[in-house]
């Protein structure tokens, strides 16, 4: 899980801010809008399209507290293990922190209550894949390696457990739909200045994109051959799913991303995102959408008393 679960800059920079609390509150990561296990009040999130039909939900994330990279606040972050700036090389010190916490929240009964845990990750692994000594780290063998080894310790370790795989992100796409907007760089006049070249190695670097692109289709080959291999091992105790985020980010307005760096999602790209991974809970692999475009008037799918989640 890395800093988009976290929730970093969904609010972004705001200039009606004095400019001191407008840079430190741009920073924050806003854990309770979390797309996939915020619970702020009114949030559009999974959690709380959850709670709609459980009340008694426990370990979603809220409110909001300033970017760590490092350490957790496990009375914000709750179940949110993610890190800001992780890549899957980090899963396991993750999971350490998730199978701990899982323990000690009041409410949760480990042995018999039923858990989801969302694993999305891939971004960063992208961007810093052309950096020097990140090349093995980062390869789709290594990434592949990184999420199997999560998967299979969750899968010994927590009993009656959803394990939801979330596919990368193809991020390369962002840069031409931010490069040089104004939006992006709101202090400034130069468009050299948009935060997400800064970020991502392989953004600025020649022929990164396309390096991108290829990582993108092999991480998503990858977990979908995860999802697979989980379909032969599930039981009444543990299963696999995997939902496909095939992102159009040409479709997307430049809102929905973060103006602190045009690279994390702001409160619009997360509330779309919560809404396309809860509607493909419910639908087999074969009817899910292989590409999504952005639709500002997307719903959120009501289940029926028949509505199982989808695990074939």
């Amino acid at each position: 899980m890395l800093s988009i679960t976290a929730g970093f800059g969904i609010l972004g920079l705001n200039l009606s801010q004095p400019p001191l609390v407008a840079a430190f509150n741009a920073f924050n990561e806003y854990r309770g809008l979390s797309y996939g296990i915020g619970g702020d009040e009114g949030a559009l999130t999974v959690p709380n399209y959850i709670k709609h039909y459980q009340p008694n939900l426990k370990g979603y994330s809220v409110g909001d507290h300033i970017g760590l990279y490092c350490s957790d606040i496990p009375e914000k972050d709750q179940l949110n293990a993610a890190l800001s700036g992780s890549l899957s090389i980090n899963l396991q010190h993750q999971l350490d922190y998730l199978l701990s916490e899982m323990k000690v929240i009041p409410g949760i009964d480990v042995q018999n209550d039923w858990k989801m845990i969302n694993i999305q990750i891939g971004s960063n692994d992208m961007c810093s894949a052309c950096e020097s000594g990140y090349e093995n780290i980062t390869s789709p063998d290594a990434f592949a390696s990184h999420i199997d080894a999560a998967v299979e310790r969750i899968r010994t370790n927590v009993p009656r457990v959803l394990v939801n795989l979330i596919g990368a992100f193809n991020v390369s796409q962002l840069f031409p739909v931010t490069a040089g907007q104004a939006y992006c760089r709101p202090q400034n006049n130069d468009p050299s200045t948009v935060g997400n070249v800064r970020e991502c190695t392989c953004g600025s670097t020649p022929g990164g994109l396309d390096k991108m692109d290829e990582l993108a289709v092999e991480y998503n080959k990858r977990l979908y051959a995860i999802y697979e291999k989980h379909q032969q091992t599930k039981s009444d105790n543990f299963t696999v799913v995997y939902q496909h985020s095939n992102l159009n980010m040409t479709s997307f307005p430049i809102e929905f991303f973060s103006n602190i760096d045009c690279f994390h999602p702001g409160l619009i790209g997360h509330q779309w995102v919560s809404k396309i991974i809860w509607n493909q809970l419910f639908s087999p692999q074969s009817l899910k959408p292989s590409v999504f475009n952005f639709d500002a008037n997307e719903t959120v799918y009501c289940p029926t008393d028949s509505d199982r989640i989808a695990t074939n």
